[in-house]
């Protein structure tokens, strides 16, 4: 006998990062290097270390191998089951859940690639259990920003925010919508300030991209492909369908094909006959202050789950994430991976150099020739910095070369890159590839192809 387990993880890894395509461009996006480990890493194993044992990993086609690879050699031990979609596919976050659809037959775990934290699941997943949610989301708060300059064109960084309205009372997730959206005031129906009377407002928590679904969830996704995004479509969407009343008879032998909105969600977000006449039956009440049922009757019931104040978690989809987390990384291992011992310098690396400072990690087969100064500094694998060059406060990825008499200061230097020699750089941010010419001086730039330069 084979049992249903409790939930399927799914792991977003197809997105082409075009937010941040100045270091992306030729890499995977999970694959960018945050202190000794690749992006994708921390959350698999923050799933390994909460329990999960297999997860589906959700990969461009043309990434596979590439990602696989990397991740054979590390040491994560969840089973991972490849799902590759087509690169030419312009796909968002609901579009691949869609496509997996076949393969979830339980409630879901959705998890971004590229979300970092030391927030433990559990908080999540018992508020979605104890309420039997149709969906509930894990919010985080900012993190204490240091005004971190970040490589490239000095430019105002202007972060996204979202309006959340959770009830005080139930933690009812009941309004979700961009702050984009409105010019200068919202307002909220008077439906949902008379259902629920203790709301509050956010716009300064975080969406983590981390998300339980209910199964049904799932099946009308496949059948609403009009939704291509999780956090901007479906979601919101759901949340709506709160204050939406279930049509007086639904055909439950009607094709869910046929059946037009609203009437199929609530075909399809039926509660299990037993566990409604239990709390009919019972004392128990989510809310106080009038006599109306528990949940007010609702079927449809999203919840949000915020993570404590002084928790780490951030998203690694904007350069000037990318940049904070990588320098706040060292300080935070430790709560991130549950106290796992921080190697910050490979055992197959080739480092002749005495000026290491305790703030760089060195990543396989990296090789620091003498009489080369490292400070605060990442350095990936086969990559090689030769004599009289220093590389201070900089991330510099894999298979770059550095040649002789270079001075790096806040750079980040992206795959395959060449640094000829007695170049000055400092706060640039050099593309996959790109070639700097002997003796160069640039600050503050962005060097790619001048067929990749982007718009600031």
């Amino acid at each position: 006998m084979s049992f249903l387990q409790e939930f399927q993880v799914v792991v977003l890894a197809a997105g082409k990062g075009s937010r941040i395509s100045e270091i992306t461009t030729g890499k995977p996006k999970c694959l960018l290097p945050i202190g000794p480990k690749p992006l994708v890493w921390y959350p698999l194993y923050k799933l390994q270390k909460s329990g999960f044992t297999e997860v589906i990993l959700v990969v461009l086609e043309s990434q596979k191998a590439e990602i696989q690879s990397t991740l054979e050699k590390s040491d994560i031990d969840i089973k991972i089951d490849y799902f590759t979609i087509g690169d030419n596919s312009d796909l968002g976050t609901a579009d691949s859940l869609r496509l997996v659809h076949d393969k979830l037959k339980s409630d879901v775990l959705v998890v971004s690639c590229d979300f970092i934290s030391d927030v433990s699941l559990k908080g999540l997943l018992d508020i979605f259990r104890a309420n039997n949610a149709s969906f509930a989301s894990l919010l985080v708060h900012p993190q204490n920003g240091e005004n971190l300059i970040v490589p490239g064109p000095k430019s105002k960084h202007k972060p996204e925010r979202d309006l959340i309205g959770i009830d005080e009372q139930t933690n009812r997730l009941v309004f979700l919508a961009s702050a984009s959206d409105f010019e200068e005031k919202f307002t909220l129906p008077l439906s949902l300030l008379n259902k629920h009377t203790k709301i509050k407002m956010h716009s300064n928590l975080i969406d983590s991209h981390v998300y339980v679904l209910k199964n049904w969830v799932i099946k009308y996704l496949k059948h609403e492909d009009s939704l291509t995004s999780l956090k901007g479509e479906l979601l919101p969407h759901i949340v709506k369908k709160q204050l939406a009343k279930p049509p007086k008879t639904i055909d439950t032998n009607q094709s869910i094909l046929t059946m037009k909105d609203p009437g199929d969600i609530f075909a399809l977000a039926k509660e299990d006959a037993l566990e409604s006449t239990i709390r009919e039956l019972s004392s128990f009440n989510d809310h106080t202050g009038d006599l109306k049922e528990a949940y007010h009757g609702d079927v449809v019931r999203c919840f949000a789950y915020v993570a404590p104040k002084g928790s780490f978690g951030v998203r690694v989809n904007t350069l000037q994430a990318y940049w904070s987390t990588n320098a706040r990384i060292i300080d935070s291992w430790e709560k991130i991976t549950y106290g796992k011992d921080l190697a910050l310098k490979s055992s197959k690396a080739t480092i002749s150099s005495t000026q290491v400072d305790d703030k760089c990690i060195i990543w396989e087969n990296a090789k620091l020739n003498e009489k080369t100064s490292f400070k605060n500094a990442i350095i990936g694998s086969n990559t090689e910095v030769k004599s009289f060059s220093r590389v201070f406060n900089s991330i510099v990825m894999n298979n770059v070369t550095i040649h002789e008499k270079v001075a790096l200061e806040n750079c980040i230097v992206c795959d395959g890159a060449t640094v000829e020699s007695g170049c000055k750089l400092k706060g640039c941010l050099i593309g996959s590839n790109h070639i700097i010419p002997e003796g160069s001086e640039h600050t503050n730039e962005v060097l790619i192809e001048s067929d990749r330069l982007m718009e600031f």
